[in-house]
């Protein structure tokens, strides 16, 4: 513990008497009681407060996010496909009979082919050149949109399929093209009538799947939308032909590779989300021969409440690897307590013990260098010292915390900071004042 010295001051407390001309017998000025008090600064490693540190994943999924990717070789060898489950085909379609006014339901249409209309995001992500995107029917049988991965097409705890090829297993293409961000934000891919009738007949959406994939190296761009718009022969008047549109009724995105989280390392966020652990377990008190009673006037000192001015967590946040994660995007970070210590990582988590969320812009996690987070929590660690005297029926606070990201996920990016045992790993700040009390003549 590293203690500083940052105000050692005689305070001054004012009486205020309203309206009141009586003055204190004992002074000769009645509105001046004084107090001998030091403020001091103590810095706590992380090894002298923090406990059974653990970094959990699988937090929501890719599926949950509400956007979808597709990327080859970008930042290096990052490889991202958008996979998509075409809704199922109308049971029939209204018509007009040959010289009737009134339309009458048609079972038998016939599929004449279609379009896959994918829209791209171009909010963000733009290209500053045409890229190719290709499109290919999915092979494979049975896949879970919300655990799908690049070598899993199910992961679930009823059981694990793998790929036959990883990245979504094989696919027969339906075609590619160019995509110029400056001439629009669609790409239409035509399907030819086989395929469309194979979709009309499928009982699942599964056998309804289509890939996405980037053939142009180095570009990470963002899908909006796919969709399939079918035309359909009416077999009760053979000259009308209906358009449907059959939008997804399932989608994620896959990725490679796979980002392990190294030794010392806090990791927040990414698509699933991961979390930090670790419990805080403070001293009661600083012992003589200690750093943090170099400065202090009396030691043996009881660390309590009422002489917490201020606590805060300290970070310094590290580059990410791989590239291709580092946030593009303002990201937050939340401390929150762990509800049930002993169902960690699935433990219920309380609210924030920060008063907002801690705002981390992308740059801070760039190979420059470090930046020095600090997230306040001044009053959860004065509740782990003890209840307060006004409410003495307060329950004990939780002594497990979790770091996470407030929204998860927020993208497949993910937030690094330096962890225990490391050159920069985490530690308490405490300001405190040190007082004997109000000292009488």
């Amino acid at each position: 513990m590293t203690p500083r010295r940052l105000v050692p001051a005689a305070l001054t407390a004012l009486l205020v008497m309203g309206a009141c001309t009586d003055e204190v017998p004992t002074f000769d000025d009645g509105s001046a009681i004084p107090v001998d008090a030091e403020t001091v600064e103590v810095l706590i490693p992380f090894s002298e407060f923090g406990r059974d540190f653990q970094v959990f994943g699988g937090f929501a999924s890719q599926a949950d996010l509400g956007r979808r990717f597709v990327a080859h070789e970008y930042r290096g060898d990052f490889d991202a496909r958008t996979l998509v489950q075409i809704g199922a085909f109308p049971a029939s379609i209204s018509v007009f009979p040959e010289g009737e006014t009134t339309t009458v339901p048609d079972s038998a249409y016939v599929p004449l082919g279609g379009d896959l209309i994918i829209r791209m995001d171009t909010t963000r992500l733009v290209p500053e050149e045409a890229v190719e995107l290709a499109a290919g029917q999915m092979e494979a049988g049975e896949w879970d949109v919300r655990t799908a991965g690049w070598t899993l097409a199910v992961d679930t705890l009823g059981g694990v399929v793998p790929w036959d090829e990883p990245g979504g297993g094989a696919a027969r293409s339906l075609g590619s093209t160019m995509w110029d961000p400056q001439e629009a934000d669609t790409l239409v891919i035509p399907v030819d009538s086989a395929t469309v009738n194979q979709w009309r007949d499928a009982d699942e959406s599964v056998d309804r799947s289509v890939r996405v994939e980037s053939r142009s190296p180095g570009h990470l761009l963002d899908v909006g939308s796919v969709e399939l718009r079918a035309h359909l022969q009416s077999s009760v008047n053979p000259d009308t032909v209906v358009t449907v549109v059959r939008g997804s009724v399932g989608t994620t995105f896959i990725y490679t590779p796979e980002p392990g989280v190294t030794e010392g390392e806090i990791r927040i966020g990414g698509a699933p989300a991961r979390r930090a652990y670790f419990r805080v377990e403070l001293p009661d008190r600083f012992e003589e021969g200690s750093a943090a009673c170099e400065l202090l006037a009396s030691c043996p000192m009881e660390l309590t409440r009422d002489r917490v001015v201020y606590a805060g967590l300290v970070l310094q946040t590290r580059p990410v690897d791989p590239p291709a994660f580092a946030p593009l995007d303002t990201l937050g970070l939340d401390v929150r307590p762990a509800l049930a210590a002993d169902r960690i990582p699935r433990s219920p988590l309380g609210l924030p013990v920060q008063p907002a969320p801690q705002v981390l812009p992308p740059g801070v996690f760039s190979e420059e260098g470090s930046t020095r987070v600090e997230v306040p929590m001044t009053r959860y660690i004065q509740d782990l010292l003890g209840r307060p005297e006004d409410d003495p029926e307060q329950e004990e606070r939780p002594s497990t915390v979790a770091l996470l990201s407030p929204a998860e996920p927020s993208g497949f990016q993910f937030g690094s900071l330096f962890g225990p045992g490391t050159e920069k790993e985490p530690f308490l700040r405490l300001i405190l004042t040190i007082t004997d009390g109000v000292q009488l003549p």
